[in-house]
This record gives structure tokens, sequence and C-alpha cells, in this order.
């Protein structure tokens, strides 16, 4: 005999228990993202503490102007060709075998060829 919605085996109970398990592992894994977005809060903040550090060593025992700091950011921004505030690699065909490359993997995923050997890649 068909139970809820034409579920055969099924009563409402057991479906509304498997439900709340199901909300109650939505709700674990949502705070579970709480708490990394926090903890890229925190190193976020702590990376551009130490950037604007940085920049005022080398703006105060070097001389280089806001000027400098904006010429080379535009450079920087525009290696990937686009002025966007981002510098990461676009998809490429690998020279060995010829597949596309994400730019998510720093080697072809076909013949492990490395593409992007820099450490300033975003995985």
């Amino acid at each position: 005999m068909n139970g809820t919605f034409g579920f055969s085996g099924y009563s409402p109970g057991v479906i509304a228990s498997t439900g709340g398990h199901d909300a109650a592992r939505a709700k674990r894994a949502a705070e579970a993202a709480g708490q990394k977005v926090k903890v890229l809060e925190a190193n976020l903040a702590k990376a551009l503490m130490i950037c604007q550090t940085l920049w005022e060593l080398l703006r105060d025992e070097h001389g280089w102007s806001e000027d400098t700091l904006h010429k080379k950011l535009y450079e920087v921004d525009m290696r990937d060709g686009t002025l966007d505030g981002k510098n990461q690699r676009k998809a490429v065909e690998c020279p060995d075998c010829g597949h596309t490359v994400s730019p998510r993997h720093p080697a072809c995923i076909y013949c492990g060829r490395v593409i992007d050997m820099s450490v300033f890649n975003l995985e």
C-alpha cells in the first residue's frame, strides 16, 4: 500500500524524521561554513595589515610615491589582460597535449605539465 505522496512503505512520521535529520545536518554545515568565513576574514585583515606595513616601509625608507604604487598596481592588474582588481591566469591550452587547463589547476590534469608556477595563484 502506498503511503504519503505515493511512496510505498513510508509513513508521515518517517518522512518528517528524515527531514529533521537533513535540517540538523544543514544547520551544522551552515555553522561550519560561518566559522570558515570568520577565519578567512581574520586572515584577510591580517594580510591587508601586512601589505600596508610593507608599503609604508617602502614609502618611508625608500621614498616611493603613491603614484609609483598605483602604476605598479595597474601593471600587475593588466597582466591577465583585464583591469578588474585580479591577476589570475585564464584557461590555456597545454603546450604538451593540447587539452584546456583550467586556471584552478596549476598543472594539466591529462599529462601533468606544470602550467602555473606562481606562488600568487589562488586555489
